[in-house]
């Protein structure tokens, strides 16, 4: 079908090169070449389609949305409804490449309170997912609502809301806190602080280390913990108690993954221990 489709703008490249009879033959069969170049990607472009298997798996789908920007166009609904409170804005496609804050993410977070809640990014059957961007210098969270639609994942509609109004919010407070004060970070700290390394192939026992502030710091400086936004990905875990909570990170195509492990006592929210 694309070689007919090739051999029809051929075609048609061929008869627009009679109707310029300012050119030169020379320059006509240029001209006629490269359009018919520029046609001819341009249907392999419409035709390309990401593999079936990227709308299994949120992440699989998140990765391609993220870095594809046709791909992207293709799995937004548009006009794209915005909501801020009971204001709703619509989106055009122009609008939304300015509009959009997702792209540009090395990793990202998966904010949970009960280990069993990571299988979910396994589960194919779920239906829908909401990624949320929170700027730590703000007070604001943007919720990217993700459906399946079809089949396909598409993206229906973003909303945003005050920190307090999201069921992380508390520890959300914290965690902007903790990342911009020093001198709260040193206070927010266990002691002393766990950190345990598992093997890659999980059949070596793990080893544990127990480190001070100063060690922290020391070691902090070559961890991907999120200093300007945090992106979490919600999958439907559940959000209930608020004196515990894990922050998965997870890098967006090398496969790294690290837990931080935060309870919340008396005193605060508190780093516990943190976990390779």
């Amino acid at each position: 079908m694309l070689a007919a489709m090739a051999a029809g703008c051929l075609m048609s490249c061929k008869d627009s090169k009679l109707t310029n009879v300012f050119d030169t033959e020379e320059e006509a069969e240029e001209d006629s070449v490269e359009a018919f170049v520029g046609d001819t990607l341009h249907l392999f472009e419409e035709a390309e389609e990401p593999p079936v298997a990227v709308d299994e798996l949120f992440n699989d789908f998140l990765y391609e949305f993220l870095g594809d920007a046709r791909f992207q166009r293709q799995r937004v609904v548009f006009p794209l409804p915005c909501y801020q409170g009971e204001e709703e804005d619509m989106l055009t496609k122009q609008e939304w490449e300015s509009f959009n804050h997702l792209g540009g993410q090395d990793v990202y977070a998966v904010i949970y309170e009960h280990a069993q809640d990571l299988e979910l990014q396994k589960d194919t059957a779920i239906q829908s997912v909401t990624v949320e961007r929170f700027v730590l210098t703000g007070n604001e969270v943007e919720k990217y609502n993700f459906n399946r639609l079809n089949g396909k994942w598409m993206l229906t509609d973003v909303k945003r809301k005050r920190l307090n109004d999201v069921p992380n919010g508390d520890f959300l407070h914290f965690y902007a806190r903790f990342m911009t004060d020093s001198v709260f970070q040193r206070e927010a700290l266990a002691s002393p602080l766990k950190v345990v390394l598992t093997s890659e192939d999980g059949e070596e026992e793990p080893q544990v280390d127990e480190i001070d502030a100063d060690e922290w710091f020391e070691m902090a400086h070559d961890l991907p913990l999120p200093k300007d936004a945090l992106v979490n990905i919600n999958y439907g875990q559940m959000s209930i108690g608020q004196n515990r909570k894990t922050l998965l990170l997870q890098g967006m195509s090398n496969g790294m993954q690290i837990q931080f492990k935060f309870n919340k006592d008396r005193g605060g929210w508190k780093l516990k221990g943190i976990e390779y």
